[in-house]
């Protein structure tokens, strides 16, 4: 017999219900590229044709010997149809190599989304422009730099256009170049430099909270994580200048393959996290501005011997940021992952993915086929192809033991809410507030969807009428 709960018994036994948050991965991985030439090392995500949806970029880096010239590099890009089917390469060049640094960003205000890459080897940072179906002119030189690495697309001077910061290794310096939003560039602007410390790795965001975009830098050569303020604010000046934080944030590090500014511990303030493949440390610090660095360790040597890159993302649908580490060796799992919390570290039993010891030095995160779930594209450097594992994130979508093969989806949402189903009879719907208030009272039938753009965003419980089952439900 159906048996109905009780509304006062409703929200004291929702969270202790069998329905629970469910990720998994479809593996193997499912291959974009079976041949994107030696060395895939960078790859990021983003909509490059203008259409809506996801696509993907990747370039090459094949060091062939000191004193060597370079085999051919590249970098290619791959349409995605909405649904994660993705065609086959397209050239954007073949002309630039060892690329270290790749992103992508609307930088000429034209035609949606260009790609911007640096050249190690040929000691520039250019931009590929796109022309909004999928083409991409000749490269543009934004800079000559000696050994150029890591660039970060993101507005440093509050102008709304994007700008690009750059490390330079050969010059021992990080500097930015402030975009007008038409495709030129002003003057190389000083973040840091006359050190030989040997910058590295850079991240860019708003550490301090106070609405512009701050540095955080990683030198090689001393080991040392330091963040640097912007002064756009604080300065009165509405003129961009940077201030070191008092308090280095980390100075034992190896060989660091990523730094970044995150919200690890889900307490609503920026962490900076690092990985560092040669030790096996994977670390996020709980950082006081030019106040005291608290480390917390996510990964050792004892799970992954040499981490490749990680990255932060909330892979579960539960609102907090997860711990996303890949292998950049060949002896441990290819990719696994840390459930967050929170207002706390995450999870210290990572959840495996995948062990397929292809190396991964990059990842890219998204939502590639359209269904609500983030999931994960990756290369492979050792066997030199694309891939992306679907996330099969599924809250509302678990069959039940009292409705039987009922999908519905998508979660989070934003307008439509879409049921599936193999049930012959309509089913009343009621969704709640958390704190019990009935906001709406629906019958629907299977195959058909239900209108909630009215709902404000937030979290809601989803109730149908004569089943035990409720259901979260995360509006966008």
């Amino acid at each position: 017999m159906k048996r109905t709960l009780l509304l006062s018994t409703l929200f004291i036994l929702f969270f202790n219900l069998s329905v629970f948050p469910q990720t998994t991965f479809v593996t193997p991985i499912q291959v974009i590229d079976p041949n994107t030439g030696e060395e895939p090392y960078e790859i990021a995500s983003g909509d490059l044709d203008d259409d809506g949806d996801i696509d993907l970029v990747m370039a090459t880096y094949w060091y062939a010997g000191v004193g060597n010239p370079p085999i051919q590099d590249y970098i290619k890009w791959y349409e995605n149809d909405g649904a994660g089917n993705f065609s086959a390469p397209q050239l954007v060049s073949s002309t630039i190599t060892y690329v270290d640094g790749l992103t992508i960003a609307d930088i000429d205000g034209q035609n949606g989304n260009d790609i911007v890459a640096t050249s190690i080897y040929q000691d520039k940072l250019v931009y590929f422009p796109s022309d909004g179906i999928g083409g991409f002119g000749s490269e543009e030189l934004v800079a000559s730099l000696t050994s150029p690495t890591e660039v970060v697309a993101a507005d440093i001077n509050n102008d709304g256009n994007i700008d690009l910061s750059v490390v330079s290794y050969g010059d021992d310096k990080v500097v930015w170049y402030p975009g007008d939003g038409n495709g030129n560039f002003a003057s190389e602007e000083i973040i840091e430099s006359g050190t030989t410390n040997g910058p590295l790795n850079i991240s860019i965001g708003d550490f301090d909270g106070d609405t512009d975009n701050d540095a955080l830098i990683y030198y090689h050569t001393t080991g040392s994580l330091e963040i640097y303020y912007n002064q756009y604010v604080e300065s009165g000046t509405m003129t961009v200048s940077w201030v070191k934080d008092l308090v280095t944030v980390d100075n034992s590090s190896t060989y660091l393959l990523v730094v970044d500014f995150a919200d690890v511990n889900n307490d609503g303030n920026m962490d900076v996290i690092k990985s560092d493949g040669s030790s096996g440390e994977v670390i996020w610090y709980n950082k006081i501005k030019d106040g005291a660095s608290t480390p917390h360790t996510i990964s050792d040597n004892s799970i992954i011997v040499n981490p490749g890159t990680v990255a932060i993302a909330d892979l579960d649908n539960d609102t907090f940021n997860d711990v996303i580490l890949t292998d950049g060796g060949t002896q441990d799992d290819a990719i696994i992952w840390f459930k967050g919390a929170n207002n706390a570290s995450p999870s210290t039993m990572p959840t495996l993915i995948e062990d397929n010891n292809y190396i991964n030095y990059d990842i890219t995160i998204d939502d590639f086929d359209d269904d609500g779930d983030k999931d994960i594209a990756f290369l492979g450097n050792s066997n030199d192809i694309v891939g992306w594992y679907e996330n099969e994130w599924d809250l509302l979508g678990i069959s039940s033991t009292l409705i039987d093969n009922i999908n519905i989806y998508p979660n989070p949402v934003k307008d439509k809410l879409n049921f599936k189903g193999n049930l012959s009879e309509p089913l009343k719907v009621s969704i709640y507030d958390t704190l019990g208030k009935n906001l709406l009272n629906k019958t629907i039938e299977l195959n058909s969807n239900l209108d909630v753009s009215n709902l404000q965003s937030g979290l809601y419980v989803l109730k149908f009428e004569g089943y035990y089952d409720t259901y979260k439900l995360v509006k966008q």
